[in-house]
Order: C-alpha cells, then structure tokens, then sequence
C-alpha cells in the first residue's frame, strides 16, 4: 500500500467537482439503485476528494462526480435523492465496540442518574420488556459523582446512591441486584435476597453488611467481600436468547442512528449467532469485524479461521487479548505509581500471570507468537506507559522470529506512551486503535491520577501519526465500569480536533499541540479502521466499485466551527446502498 495511504495524510480540499472513474460510457451505463446529488461529497479519496454526486447500484458505488455525471444512471426505479448541499462521508467505522455490553447498557444502566425520580423511571421501562423471573443487574451509579459529565477535574456533585425501596412494587417478580460503578456497593431487592435464600426483614449473611438508615430500616444497599460470592451463584450466567436479540436490535438501531456503518465488536459467540440470524432475516444493518479471545487461537486455527475469513458482512480472522486494566479503576500499568497512589502502579491482565497473581515472563508473548504463526491478526489492550512498553518490546521479538509481513498489528487505546517508546510505533508498523472520545471524558481524572508530565503522553494523537503508525478511530462503546462511551462519531471527531470535554473545557484544548485536523479526524475514522482490518478495497473512500456505505450529514464539517459537530444531525445512514436510517 502506498506510504502515503499508510500514513493516511489527507490533500488539500478542492473546491470544484470532480470525475472520479465510472466505468461505463453512456450508452451502456446500467441504472443505478440510488442516486445521491447536490451534495457536498467528501471521498476521503486524495485524488479526488471532492464531488457533487454518487450512484449506486446493489451494494456498489457505480459513479462518484458531478450532478449530471450520476444523474445519467438515472432510471424508472432510482431512487433520488436530493441531500440539498448536505455533507456526504464515507460511512464511519468504529474500530471498537462491546456491543453485548452496549445493548446490555442501553437496557439498563445508572452511571449518569442523579435522583430517584430518574432511577424509578429506568426500572419502570426496564421491567416492561422482561420476561417472568427475569433479573435486574448491572447498574453502575456513582461513575460521575466525584466529576460530573464534561469536567476537566475538580468539579464535583452530590453523590446519588439508588433507593431500592422506591422500587420494590413494580420488581416484585424480578430479582435486582445491583452495583456501584466501583463495586463498593450493591444494591439488592427482597426477591433477590429471597433468591439467594435470606429472609429479606432479617438478613444476615457472612462479611456482608446490610445497611439501614437513621430509623433502623434497611435500604437494600450491600456492602462486603461477600456480596458477590452469595449472589453470583444465582444469578443466570446467560439471558434468554429473546431477550439478547431484542438487546442487539435496539444497539443496531442506535448504531444507525449515528451513521456507523461497520464495526469491530469483541462480545461473545452467541453475539456472533445473533449477527447471523438477523442477517439471514434482512435485519442486519451494520457489517461486522468480530474478534474472539487470544487464548482461542489454537481452537480458531482448527476451524480455519485467520485473517480475510468471513465475507463483506460478518469478517472474522482478528484475536484479542490484554495487557493491562484501566485508567477509570486506577488499574493501568505503569513504570511509576500514581501520583495518588504511591503504592499502586497497577496490575497485569490474566494472560501475563500465574495463577496467584505473579507476572510470568514470556507467557503472554506465546500466546501472540501462536496466533501471529497461524494466521490470526493480533490486536492487544494497553493503557499505560510500562503496559504500552511491553507489549512493543513483544512485537519486536515475534518480529525477529517470525519476520516481517503485513500483519497490521492492533495496539489497542495506545493511551499512555512513554517518550521514547513513540518512535517505535511507526518502525513496528503499528495500529493505533484509539478513542479520541476518551480524552473528553477521562481528562477530568488524567492528571490527579499520573500528574502533568506523564499526561503528555496520553491520547497523542498527532505525535502517534507523525511516527508513521496508522490511526484508526472507535468509541469503546459503551464503556467501562468507571465511563461511558457514545457511539456517536461525531464526539470523537470532536475529541481529537479540539481536545476538549463537551463543555468546552479546558479553553484551548488539553495538550493542544496533539490536536488532528477535521480531515485527518474523519480519515482515521473510515479509511483507517477499514485498513485496519484488511478491508481499504472495499470501504473507507467513496470510489466506484466500493461498498456503498455513506453517511450523510447535516453540517459541513470541513467548514464549521468544532462546537457545530455536536449538534450535527445525521439525516441519512447507508449501507450496501440500503437506507437503513432516515431522519424524519
């Protein structure tokens, strides 16, 4: 691939239409599907970055150019549609999604509730779907008590604990069990504790401690070691297959609403399944690049699965492992401890430890060697600077013994970099798999936690390109137990333009020196995550003879103030030249 494409740099706009490549002369031209015209279309493509218009046929681009350049596929069942100076983009591939945990998320979750009324009014909705007997879990309140959403750090609110008796009536036949953000807390109600076998006027139970307020009365929060050791056993390891789809159908719609058109998702195999069966009904409307565990290699490799297997909906031949934990719960590894936690530098993930918790060396560093020697493409979770440092110094030794190819490595968040660990990125021909959104939100804690210097490695995104390594933009939607993380691209567009929480803090931008721009932003969010996955000749440019998967916009971000990007609109998602959203 070309160096200039590899490092995906974007040329100047041009500001008249272009003629990019149809393939067939008037007279032979077959009728289009779809025609989109009179928009502003920005191809990502650099050598014709601009046009007018874009034909469709199937799930193909027949023609990108002028008005009457595309209009000529015009026939008696095209579908035309006038996007009246509308911003046109390839549509945006998130790099990073859990979409398991999102539609589990969306379902239910607590992290930004601040009072009862609003807690009540999720269980009510929730409660209305759920089959008999159906649990009520997750919850994670409290994320953002200590910094409200769109804080820099420092600004802090009331705390918001859940009143579980507020809620008793209407989950009387669901068992709710509940968590604070931090698992300090849980949250149960009397047919949870009757599921777990206590009397719920009098429950008693070893190292648990059942809170009651100043009258003696228990308010069904949990406290204790255990807790999760008295209701795990009882909590079903699965949901019921009905109600994961109706998870999943309500994640795609979000998905589509925001003018995703392709994803990388690292849920479980029954998500796999459920992909597959809303596809075989038509109901599929997002292209999926699934990535299984990178202790599943030796089992992917007896199916055949590696790199390029699936088809242009469902890819797969991509593992993942970890390295590390996260900055939210303070457990990123580091070379040096927090700065408010001298005694914590953080921890190693399962795959690098015995199982008492020691690291082993090399035990991690095998695991890659046998997927990289089967054919499986490596992507690994790093978040702080000593995690980012191993797994670089890794990739190097399975580079010296495998040898060079294009095997596209995916150093996933990439968020802590140490000084001299940036030029390597570009000499190993890294991925950088990166959430601009995450520097909006976890600014707010960033410097309390690893101080002002090591912050300058965090989320630097131009000093990450300016190595050579390649940007691929996500959302980790829907986030972590201490965050959460829209889908929605244009808060990552923001993000990496600005470096600013949604409220505009800090003034400037954090670390301003690291921001993108607009061009570079959307390139990293379409052609990058599609090089990232070997899919750039399918998707990423809006060319002829690629996937017709479009995202259609309200503004011009090209010309706009940033601040704009958060009350752009989506008014058209495409995919396989489907309109699978519309905005009414």
């Amino acid at each position: 691939m070309k160096r200039a494409i590899i490092r995906l740099l974007v040329c100047s706009l041009a500001l008249v239409g272009v003629s990019i490549g149809e393939s067939h002369s008037p007279q032979s031209a077959p009728r289009a599907d779809l025609i989109l015209h009179n928009g502003f279309v920005w191809t990502v493509n650099e050598k014709h970055p601009r046009a007018e218009a874009v034909a469709i046929r199937g799930e193909k681009i027949i023609a990108v150019g002028s008005n009457a350049e595309a209009l000529r596929y015009r026939g008696p069942r095209t579908r035309v549609i006038d996007v009246k100076g509308a911003f046109v983009v390839p549509g945006f591939n998130d790099s990073h999604v859990h979409v398991a945990s999102a539609g589990r998320f969306l379902e239910f979750n607590l992290m930004t509730v601040t009072s009862q009324k609003e807690f009540v009014a999720r269980v009510q909705r929730l409660v209305k779907d759920l089959g008999p007997g159906e649990w009520i879990t997750g919850g994670g309140w409290g994320a953002y008590d200590q910094w409200a959403p769109g804080s820099a750090g420092g600004e802090k609110r009331k705390p918001f604990t859940p009143d579980v008796r507020l809620v008793e009536e209407i989950t009387r036949d669901h068992p709710l069990f509940i968590h604070k953000f931090d698992f300090s807390e849980f949250a149960a109600n009397r047919a949870a504790l009757k599921a777990v076998g206590l009397d719920p006027e009098h429950p008693s139970a070893p190292d648990v401690e059942f809170l009651r307020d100043e009258r003696g009365r228990l308010t069904g929060i949990l406290r204790g070691k255990g807790v999760m050791s008295l209701f795990r056993p009882k909590i079903p390891r699965r949901l019921s297959h009905r109600r994961r789809v109706r998870q999943t159908r309500r994640a795609l719609a979000e998905i589509r609403q925001y003018g995703v058109t392709s994803i990388s998702d690292m849920s479980d195999d029954e998500q796999l399944d459920i992909y597959r069966e809303l596809r075989a009904r038509g109901e599929l409307t997002v292209r999926v690049h699934f990535r299984y565990g990178l202790e599943r290699w030796k089992e992917l490799a007896g199916r055949g699965i590696k790199v390029g297997s699936g088809d242009e909906w469902i890819r797969l031949g991509a593992v993942k492992g970890h390295i590390d934990g996260i900055m939210g719960t303070s457990t990123a590894r580091f070379f040096q401890p927090y700065a408010n936690d001298p005694t914590n530098r953080g921890r190693w993930r399962r795959l690098m430890v015995d199982e008492r918790g020691r690291f082993v060396e090399g035990k991690f560093l095998n695991y890659m060697l046998n997927a990289d020697r089967v054919g499986l493409q490596l992507s690994v979770h790093a978040i702080g600077d000593e995690a980012n440092h191993v797994l670089l110094d890794y990739l190097e030794e399975l580079i010296r013994r495998h040898g060079r190819r294009d095997r596209r490595f995916r150093l996933v968040h990439a968020q802590v970099i140490a000084p001299a660990d940036f030029r390597r990125l570009g000499a190993l021909n890294v991925i950088a798999e990166v959430q601009p959104y995450h520097l909006s939100d976890d600014m707010r804690w960033m410097e309390e936690r690893i101080g002002h210097e090591r912050s300058r490695g965090a989320y630097a995104f131009r000093t990450i390109q300016r190595s050579g390594a390649v940007l691929a933009f996500g959302s980790d939607w829907p986030g972590t137990t201490a965050s959460a993380y829209p889908i929605n691209p244009l808060f990552g567009l923001y993000a990496a333009v600005t470096r600013q929480t949604l409220t505009g803090q800090p003034p400037g931008g954090w670390f301003p020196a690291e921001r993108l721009t607009i061009e570079e932003a959307i390139t990293a969010y379409t052609l990058g995550s599609a090089y990232a996955s070997f899919e750039e000749h399918l998707k990423g440019t809006i060319e002829v003879g690629k996937l017709a998967d479009l995202t259609i916009l309200s503004k011009n971000l090209l010309t706009v103030d940033p601040r704009e990007y958060l009350t752009t609109e989506v008014l058209y998602t495409i995919v396989g030249g489907k309109v699978v959203y519309e905005k009414r």
